[in-house]
C-alpha cells in the first residue's frame, strides 16, 4: 500500500486543496491537472473543487466579458458560487473557472446613489494605470451602508512568461468608508507581489503590505483624486524598498533573467513589480 492509500480521504481533500490554493499565479490549471493525478479519483477532486471559488476571488483573477477585461472577486460575487458582476461595464456573467471563460452575460443594476462617487474614482484611477501598469484590470465597486458610502478598489496586473518559467502578478485593494454628505473617510488597503521562476529549479516570492489612513472626500471629483493620491504613494512606498532590497542579489540565475527581461525594468509598472523581483531572486 502506497503512501498516499494509507490517508484517510478527508485528509487528501485536505492537501489536494491547500495545493490548489498554493497555485502561483498563471498556473492554476496546470495545478489542478496535477493534483487530479496526484489524487487518481476524480470524485476527490469534485470535493477539491469547492477551493477554485476562493482561489479566483482572491487573486483577482481576469476573464473576457464581451471582449472587455474583468476582474473575479469576492466585492463583485453575486451568489458566492460562480456568477460575478463587472461594475464598470455592468455585466453580470457566469464564470468556469477551468477554462477562464464566461457566460450567460446579462446586464446589472446599478445603485444610482453611489453611482457618481463610483465613477469619479474609476475614471481618476485611469491616468495613474495607464502610467504605471502595462495590463492592468481593475474594478470599483460602491454600495450605500446607512449613511456611509463604500467602496472598495481592486487592482491587478499580471506578467506570465511560461516559454521563460516565470510568472509574476502585482494586486491591491482598498477599501475607502466615508459619510454620504462628505468629510474624512477612512481608507484601508493590501497590496501583494507574488512570482514563480522555475527554471532549474523552483523560487517562489510572495510578499505584502497592508496599510491605513483618513483622507479628505469633500465632493466625489476631489475625493476621487485624494484616493488615487493616496494609492500611488502607498504603492510607490511599498515597492521601491522592495527594489533596494532585493536588487544587491547577483547571482548566476538573476544574471540569467535579467538578460531576457531587459524590458522590464521601469521603476513603477505592474510589470516591474514582478518581473524585476523574479529576475533578482533566483
Amino acid at each position: 500500500m502506497s503512501g498516499l492509500d494509507e490517508i484517510s480521504e478527508e485528509e487528501r481533500v485536505r492537501i489536494a486543496s491547500d495545493f490548489i490554493m498554493a497555485a502561483p499565479p498563471g498556473e492554476f490549471k496546470e495545478v489542478v491537472n496535477d493534483v487530479r493525478i496526484l489524487l487518481g479519483d476524480d470524485r476527490l477532486l469534485t470535493r477539491a473543487s469547492s477551493v477554485f471559488y476562493d482561489y479566483a476571488t482572491e487573486q483577482f483573477t481576469s476573464v473576457k466579458v464581451d471582449g472587455v477585461d474583468c476582474l473575479v472577486t469576492k466585492p463583485g460575487s453575486v451568489d458566492n458560487a460562480k456568477r460575478f458582476v463587472d461594475p464598470t461595464t455592468n455585466k453580470v456573467f457566469t464564470y468556469n473557472f477551468l477554462k477562464n471563460e464566461a457566460s450567460e452575460v446579462e446586464d446589472a443594476e446599478r445603485d444610482m446613489s453611489v453611482e457618481t462617487w463610483r465613477e469619479a474614482v474609476q475614471s481618476a484611477l485611469k491616468a495613474y494605470l495607464d502610467e504605471v501598469y502595462p495590463a492592468h484590470v481593475s474594478a470599483v465597486y460602491a454600495t450605500m451602508n446607512k449613511d456611509n458610502v463604500d467602496l472598495t478598489i481592486c487592482l491587478e496586473d499580471h506578467k506570465y512568461n511560461p516559454s521563460n518559467f516565470w510568472n509574476g502578478k502585482w494586486k491591491s485593494k482598498w477599501d475607502v468608508s466615508f459619510p454620504t454628505a462628505g468629510g474624512f473617510g477612512k481608507v484601508t488597503g493590501a497590496m501583494r507581489v507574488q512570482v514563480h521562476y522555475y527554471e532549474d529549479g523552483n523560487v517562489q516570492l510572495l510578499t505584502s503590505k497592508q496599510v491605513d489612513d483618513s483622507i479628505q472626500l469633500s465632493s466625489p471629483v476631489e475625493g476621487a483624486a485624494n484616493i488615487v493620491e493616496f494609492i500611488k504613494a502607498a504603492e510607490t512606498a511599498y515597492q521601491s524598498p522592495l527594489t533596494r532590497t532585493i536588487a544587491p542579489c547577483p547571482t548566476r540565475r538573476s544574471r540569467r533573467c535579467a538578460g531576457t527581461c531587459p524590458s522590464l525594468t521601469r521603476s513603477l509598472t505592474g510589470t516591474s513589480y514582478t518581473a524585476s523581483m523574479l529576475a533578482r531572486i533566483s
